[in-house]
């Protein structure tokens, strides 16, 4: 009887363990790793076609604020027009990474055209930006990325060792 009450132990102890390192894994990844948006929509201002308003600015929806200026900036930035070519950085607009603020250029084509839109006047952002619970320091984030596989590891050792203790009781 006790050799079945020790797997059933073991056995409930790994199935806690399993939920528990899901849990952590999940909430672990919210702190440590950026959010992305892929396609955000801009209307434009126009000034009529095919100029564009290159004193209008424009604003991401995710644009840090608060300490996120400084110490999380976006990454990962780029622009495409509505058929989809990505707009180049210096050439066809500029961006403040701090603030998720970009002014777009009136650049033109060869053939004449704006190279910044179409008929449908919109641009899409794509980003990466902090999260609200983002942790900014790089030893804090390696720290939760490891507790998840000790967790596991110590899972592990738990199970081994009443797995061990069955079969020593089951040998005598």
């Amino acid at each position: 009887m006790e050799t079945t009450s020790k797997l059933i132990t073991g056995f409930v102890a790994v199935l806690i363990g399993l939920v528990l390192l899901t849990q952590i894994a999940v909430s672990e990844q919210t702190v440590t790793q950026t959010k992305g948006i892929v396609g955000e929509e801009h209307a434009l201002t126009l000034t009529g076609y095919p100029a564009i308003n290159t004193t209008a600015t424009y604003t991401v929806t995710n644009a840090p604020t608060g300490w996120k200026v400084t110490d999380c900036p976006l990454t990962n930035f780029a622009i495409k027009n509505q058929s989809g070519s990505a707009l180049t950085l210096t050439d066809d607009y500029t961006v403040t990474l701090s603030t998720g603020v970009y002014l777009l250029k009136n650049t033109v084509n060869t053939n004449t055209t704006s190279k910044l839109y179409g008929p449908y006047n919109k641009t899409y952002v794509t980003y990466n930006y902090c999260g609200d619970n983002y942790i900014n320091s790089s030893w804090g984030r390696t720290s939760l990325d490891l507790a998840p596989g000790l967790f596991a590891l110590a899972l592990m050792g738990v199970g081994i060792a009443l797995f061990y203790r069955v079969y020593q009781d089951w040998k005598k």
